[in-house]
């Protein structure tokens, strides 16, 4: 996710120019955009090779209660698919939806829970076909399985709900979002971001990044308008008052990384590399953003240069209104403001920013939110890669510039691996560990730095994993212990010697 924050900070833009930097290193995203079972611990691993044949093993995860926010949710459930059924009625602002959720049960339990808005009202559930009972206080519902779940048995949820959604607060004060979730603007129209957590705020979800699922949606939005969803559109149909588009999402997904906006939309489509499918969906009424977006094959050649193979089966971004940007995946969240606000530049710089995210933050996905720094150091560090090869700045300007900032950053944010969690995707999780990661290629010089650069996404698909896999992997490939060196990085108040 971008940040206006960074842009706004007086401090910093002093540093930006004291360092000679042209100004466009000052542009902050929170990213907060092949099969295995990467990720997953071995037990579950080899749960998944005993396991009939299913579509969803390549969701199988091993859910963590998160050290952050450990109210959202919930370790006893991994979910494996979520079928939604979405009908939109602007004029009232109400959702009317259906959630059939396959999960599988990680421990023997009697009782289940999920994360849902409490502005909507939950009319049933059904548990393998039978009614259950069920309670649904604050953001909590929780489901009575009537008997006990064994362990690693899977199952199928279905709930009825509806009412109007309202967005959740983010754990931040970054300016940029006020807030996660379901937003929806004057007209009525719909757009999300939800990093850390929002995706509770309009369907029940086990809303952490250590549980990825597969997903197909179903969305009715008004005739002249279009419901959007990450990955593939399978079928877009159009009746007297209706438009019904039905999406699906081929790759295991974390819940901050799906995404919807309803409004006045015109789909344009393109192709990538390897003939990857392409699409941009932008406002009708304003399609400024369209000669940046067309820049998204280059992006995505010079990523796959350095990154390896994309990861997914397709690419695009959806317009929003808003001067944030989401990671979202296969599909990033741009908010169009961003133009007006910041120049055509920070624009370009956002959307490969999340283009990079595909590689650091989707498909290898950190399983729990005090490392934040998986996602957003890498991909900052590659956006400034890619500044610095298209003559924007130098290597030593970004350099001068990241160490400037990095005491305060410490001081004010706390250290990249143990940020305040009050100032979620602040500072220090982008420059404090964009430049750990300028430090550990002088350390380990450019081949072997660039080998595990490329190497870590390849390895990890679908996985979700923390600190300690990273710094293992990372050291074998290496052949010294990082340990010493990468925890410091992370850990320390001040800007550690060297």
């Amino acid at each position: 996710m971008t940040s206006s924050r960074l842009r706004e900070r007086p401090a910093l833009r002093r540093s930006l120019r004291c360092a000679g930097s042209i100004g466009v290193a000052a542009t902050m995203l929170v990213g907060t955009a092949g099969p295995g079972t990467a990720g997953v611990d071995a037990a579950a691993q080899q749960r998944t090779a005993r396991a009939p044949a299913s579509p969803y093993n390549s969701a199988l995860s091993h859910p963590i209660e998160d050290p952050y926010y450990p109210a959202k949710g919930d370790p006893s459930v991994d979910a494996l698919h979520y079928g939604l059924k979405l009908r939109w009625a602007p004029k009232h602002r109400k959702l009317k939806a259906k959630a059939t959720i396959a999960f599988r049960a990680t421990a023997a339990e009697s009782r289940i829970q999920l994360d849902l808005g409490n502005p909507l009202v939950v009319h049933g559930v059904r548990l393998d076909g039978r009614a259950v009972a069920f309670s649904h206080t604050g953001k909590n519902l929780v489901v009575n399985t009537g008997a006990t779940l064994a362990k690693n048995s899977r199952h199928t949820l279905k709930v009825r709900y509806s009412g109007t959604p309202k967005h959740v607060k983010a754990p931040t004060d970054r300016t940029d979002i006020p807030h996660n979730g379901w937003t929806v603007t004057k007209r009525g129209e719909v757009w999300t971001m939800q990093e850390p957590n929002g995706a509770y705020s309009w369907y029940p979800v086990n809303d952490q990044p250590s549980d990825k699922a597969f997903y197909d949606v179903r969305i009715s939005a008004p005739k002249s308008w279009v419901g959007i969803f990450n990955g593939r559109l399978v079928n877009r149909r159009t009746t007297a008052r209706r438009t019904v588009t039905r999406w699906h999402l081929a790759s295991p997904a974390a819940s901050y990384l799906t995404t919807i906006a309803i409004g006045d939309y015109v789909r344009h489509r393109d192709k990538g590399p390897h003939k990857l499918p392409i699409t941009y969906w932008v406002p009708r009424n304003d399609q400024s953003a369209m000669s940046e977006l067309r820049r998204t094959p280059n992006m995505i050649k010079w990523l796959e240069r350095r990154l390896g193979p994309y990861p997914f089966d397709r690419i695009g971004a959806v317009v929003v209104p808003n001067f944030s940007a989401m990671e979202t995946q296969t599909l990033v969240t741009m908010g169009g403001q961003l133009l007006s606000r910041y120049g055509r530049r920070a624009f370009r710089s956002d959307l490969l920013h999340e283009y990079s995210h595909q590689w650091y933050g989707d498909t290898v996905t950190p399983d729990n939110w005090k490392d934040l720094w998986l996602n957003e150091s890498f991909a900052m560090y590659t956006q400034f890669r890619w500044e610095v090869s298209h003559g924007w700045e130098t290597m030593a300007q970004v350099r001068r510039m990241l160490k400037s900032s990095d005491n305060g950053s410490r001081s004010s944010d706390g250290p990249p691996g143990a940020y305040h969690r009050t100032q979620f995707g602040d500072l220090c999780v982008y420059y404090c560990g964009a430049l750990m990661l300028d430090h550990l290629r002088t350390k380990l010089g450019d081949t072997t730095f660039n080998a595990i650069w490329r190497g870590w996404p390849q390895q990890h698909r679908f996985a979700s994993v923390d600190r300690s896999t990273y710094i293992d992997w990372a050291s074998a490939r290496a052949g010294q212990d990082l340990s010493p060196f990468l925890t410091a990085w992370l850990t320390s108040p001040t800007t550690p010697p060297g």
